[in-house]
């Protein structure tokens, strides 16, 4: 029972960041860059992977430990792609050309802009208490990885 609380509780808190995107990016104009949407299939993702596990982890087709792994590591991946977009935004390192706010004039400028995203990847668009989304996403996805992890190392958790 326990087992299957971590895939629900993972599904409920990558549902609830997902839809807390689209409900900023619809309702308070909140437009997402490249970066963003890629954390969005990640969570997109994890809401899948967890549904799935919900549903056929009765079933043990596969060793519960595997199925944990699998989870852990989706919540990492996702925790990587908001850091990496959460040190763009905070100018710790540049991010792909057509995602930054730098123009490059020694290019064919008018081809070069016209590639680029009108949204920038290095700006923040939107934050809470101070912590862009991406922080919130890297933040959040890194304590779920932290759960899944200590699911996964505490035996009694995983039923025998």
């Amino acid at each position: 029972m326990l087992m299957n609380n971590i895939f629900k509780i993972s599904f409920l808190i990558s549902s609830l960041m997902l839809l807390s995107a689209f409900y900023l990016e619809y309702f308070h104009n909140a437009f997402p860059c490249n970066l963003c949407i890629t954390q969005r299939w990640f969570h997109a993702l994890i809401i899948s992977y967890s549904l799935i596990a919900i549903l056929t982890l009765e079933k043990n087709f596969i060793a519960d430990e595997l199925v944990l792994i699998g989870l852990s590591l989706t919540w990492i991946a996702s925790s990587i792609a908001g850091l990496y977009h959460f040190g763009i935004e905070m100018n710790f390192w540049t991010g792909p050309d057509e995602c930054s706010s730098g123009i490059d004039f020694s290019k064919d400028t008018l081809k070069y802009l016209l590639n680029k995203s009108p949204l920038k990847c290095d700006e923040v668009m939107f934050s809470i208490f101070g912590l862009s989304l991406a922080g919130w996403n890297t933040l959040m996805s890194f304590i779920m990885f932290m759960i899944v992890s200590v699911f996964l190392t505490n035996k009694r958790f995983i039923k025998v």
